[in-house]
C-alpha cells in the first residue's frame, strides 16, 4: 500500500542534518589504503596513523550501528518502499563488488542501504555498514552515476572505518553514550534547543585536534569512491557532475544549502582533486571514455519518476506534480517512447495517490504500451506489476473487484517470487480480497523467510496469522517485528503471550522458548551497556 509520511517526519531533515553533522564530526583518522586494479595513485595518500588498540572493534561497531538503525525504525525515519530500496541495493551491490576487488573490504555484516523520505539532497553512513539515502538525492539527480557516486563515497567512509576509529578514541562505552545523545536530540522533534545540543556535542567530541582531519577524511572517501565508481562500470564523471550540482545548489541557496554540503563540506580542493584524477588517471580515463554515452538504467528513471510524483502527499502538491508530468509529456516528440513510458508511470502513481483510479489505470496501460514500443518491457515488468497490484488493492470496493484482486495476487506470486515488494503486496492483497487466510499466511511467511530483516513483513505475517486464528504464531511474528527495532521488552511480552496461547504444537513452542531465551539475553546486554555508559 502507498505509505503516507507521518507528520512528525516532515521536519526530519533538520533533525537528521544536525545528527549527521555530529556523526560526521566523529569521522576522523584513518589508515593506509590498498588498490589493485584501478587508480594506483591512491596508494600515495597520506596516512594519518595506524589503527589504535582502542579502535572500536567490528563487533562493537556493528552493535552501535544496529542501535542507531533500530532507533531510526522506532522513530519512523526509515521509509518503507521495498521496490525502490531493493533496486537501490542491487545497484549498490555493483559498487560493493568493485570495492572488494580493489581491496577496500569491510569485515562487518553485509551493507544495508535504506531510504529516508525527505526532499533534501543528502546521504549518510552509520557505523556497521548502514547507509541512508534521502529520496531527494534521487529525484534531484539527472544521472544514475551521480547517485552512485554519492553511495561510493559513503562506502569509502565505511571501508576506511572513519567513524569507528573516532569512536575508538573516545572508548567503546563513550561511543554508546554519544550515539544515545545524538538520537535523543533527534527525537526532540527538531526544536532549536535540541539542534544546538547536537552541535555542542559535535564540538565537544570533535574539535580537540580532530576537525583538522575531517577534510582529509572527505578527500580520502572521494578518492576511494571514484575508484569504486570506475571499477563498477558507472561513468566516473558522475562524481564530478554531482559536485557541480551540489556547488551550484550551494550558491543558489546560500545558508539553506543542501544537507549533504553541511555534513560533507565541498571544498575547492576536493573538486580540483577529483577533476585532476578524471584527467590524469589512465584507468579512470579509460572507463570514462567507455561509458561516455552511458544511459540511466530504465528502472532508475522509473523509480525516480515515482519518487517525484509521491514526494509530497499534500493535495496541492500531488496536483502540481501531475501537471508538471503532463506538461513534459506534451513537449515530447511522438516517437520518444522511452521518455513517455517513465512519465506515464509517474502520472499513474500521482493519480493513484489522489485516488483517481480511472486515470491511474489509464496511465499504467499507456506506460506499459510505451515500454513495449521502446522495447524495455522486460526491465519494467516488475515495476508495472507492482503498480497494477497497488491500484487493484486501493480500488477493491466490491466483490467483483476483490475477486480480480485475488486473481492478480495469485499471478504475482507465481511470476515474481523473487521480488520482496510484489510478494509482500500479494500477501496483503490476499487479506484485503478475503481470500484464504492460509494463503495469505503462506505468502507472508515466504517473505519473512527470504527477507527476515524486514519488520513490515513480520507485521504482515502477524495479521495473516490473526486472520487464521493462530494466536501463538500471531504473537511470535509480532515479537520478531518488535525485536528488529530493538524493542526487546515488547518482544518478550509478545513471546510470553505466544507461549500461553495454547494453540501450538511442541515444536512451535520449543522455537518460541528459544527466541525467549535469545530476547532476554539481548535485553540484559542492552541494560548492561546502558549501566556502563551511565545512561
Amino acid at each position: 500500500m502507498i505509505e503516507r509520511m507521518p507528520k512528525k517526519n516532515l521536519s526530519f531533515s533538520r533533525r537528521l542534518t544536525a545528527a549527521g553533522l555530529a556523526l560526521a564530526c566523529l569521522a576522523t583518522s584513518f589508515g593506509p589504503l590498498r588498490a589493485q586494479s584501478i587508480g594506483r595513485g591512491i596508494d600515495n595518500l597520506p596516512s594519518l596513523g595506524e589503527a589504535s588498540v582502542d579502535e572500536l572493534s567490528p563487533a562493537a561497531e556493528q552493535r552501535l550501528g544496529d542501535q542507531i538503525f533500530q532507533e531510526f525504525l522506532r522513530m519512523g525515519v526509515v521509509h518503507d518502499d521495498p521496490e525502490v530500496t531493493d533496486l537501490l541495493s542491487r545497484q549498490a551491490n555493483r559498487l560493493l563488488s568493485a570495492s572488494n576487488t580493489l581491496g577496500h573490504s569491510y569485515d562487518g555484516r553485509p551493507f544495508r542501504f535504506f531510504l529516508v523520505k525527505d526532499p533534501s539532497i543528502n546521504a549518510f553512513a552509520l557505523p556497521g555498514g548502514y547507509i541512508g539515502v534521502h529520496t531527494g538525492l534521487i529525484t534531484a539527480s539527472d544521472r544514475e552515476s551521480e547517485v552512485m557516486s554519492v553511495l561510493a563515497h559513503e562506502i569509502g567512509h565505511v571501508t576506511q572505518r572513519h567513524i569507528a576509529r573516532m569512536f575508538g578514541q573516545q572508548r567503546q562505552t563513550s561511543a554508546v553514550m554519544i550515539a544515545a545523545a545524538v538520537l535523543a536530540a533527534m527525537a526532540a522533534k527538531g526544536s532549536p534547543d535540541a539542534a544546538m545540543g547536537v552541535l555542542s556535542l559535535g564540538q565537544t567530541v570533535a574539535i580537540r585536534e580532530q576537525l583538522a582531519f575531517s577534510r582529509d577524511a572527505e578527500r580520502e572517501a572521494d578518492r576511494v569512491g571514484l575508484q569504486i565508481l570506475a571499477e563498477s562500470g558507472f561513468n566516473p564523471t558522475g562524481m564530478s557532475s554531482m559536485f557541480e550540482r551540489l556547488s551550484q545548489a550551494g550558491r543558489l541557496y546560500d545558508n539553506n544549502a543542501p544537507a549533504y554540503l553541511r555534513t560533507h563540506p565541498l571544498t575547492t580542493e576536493r573538486i580540483a582533486d577529483i577533476q585532476s584524477r578524471l584527467q590524469s588517471d589512465p584507468a579512470v580515463i579509460r572507463v570514462a571514455q567507455l561509458t561516455a554515452t552511458q544511459s540511466n538504467s530504465i528502472e532508475f528513471d522509473w523509480v525516480r519518476a515515482k519518487l517525484t510524483a509521491l514526494a509530497d502527499p499534500k493535495v496541492d502538491s500531488l496536483r502540481v506534480a501531475r501537471q508538471r508530468f503532463e506538461l513534459r509529456l506534451k513537449s515530447l516528440k511522438p516517437d520518444a517512447a522511452l521518455e513517455q513510458a517513465s512519465i506515464h508511470y509517474g502520472i499513474a502513481w500521482a493519480a493513484l495517490s489522489q485516488r483517481d483510479f480511472t486515470a491511474a489505470r489509464r496511465h499504467h496501460q499507456m506506460a506499459e504500451q510505451a515500454a513495449i514500443t521502446a522495447r524495455v518491457i522486460d526491465a519494467t515488468t516488475p515495476l508495472l506489476a507492482y503498480l497494477k497490484l497497488q491500484i487493484a488493492m486501493l480500488s477493491a470496493a466490491d466483490a467483483d473487484q476483490r475477486r480480480e484482486l485475488q486473481s492478480i495476487a495469485s499471478q504475482t506470486v507465481v511470476q515474481h517470487s523473487e521480488s520482496r515488494a510484489l510478494l509482500r503486496s500479494a500477501a496483503e492483497a490476499y487479506l484485503i480480497s478475503g481470500a484464504s487466510a492460509d494463503t495469505a499466511a503462506q505468502t507472508a511467511r515466504q517473505v519473512t523467510q527470504q527477507w527476515p530483516w524486514d519488520p513490515q513483513a513480520w507485521a504482515l505475517l502477524g495479521r495473516a496469522e490473526a486472520a487464521r486464528g493462530k494466536r501463538t504464531a500471531q504473537h511470535a511474528a509480532i515479537a520478531e517485528q518488535y525485536a528488529l527495532s530493538g524493542a526487546y521488552a515488547a518482544a518478550i511480552e509478545q513471546l510470553t503471550l505466544a507461549r500461553t496461547a495454547a494453540d501450538a504444537d511442541f515444536i512451535t513452542l520449543s522455537k518460541v522458548d528459544a527466541r525467549l531465551t535469545t530476547m532476554r539475553a539481548m535485553l540484559r546486554r542492552e541494560q548492561l551497556e546502558r549501566q556502563q555508559s551511565g545512561r
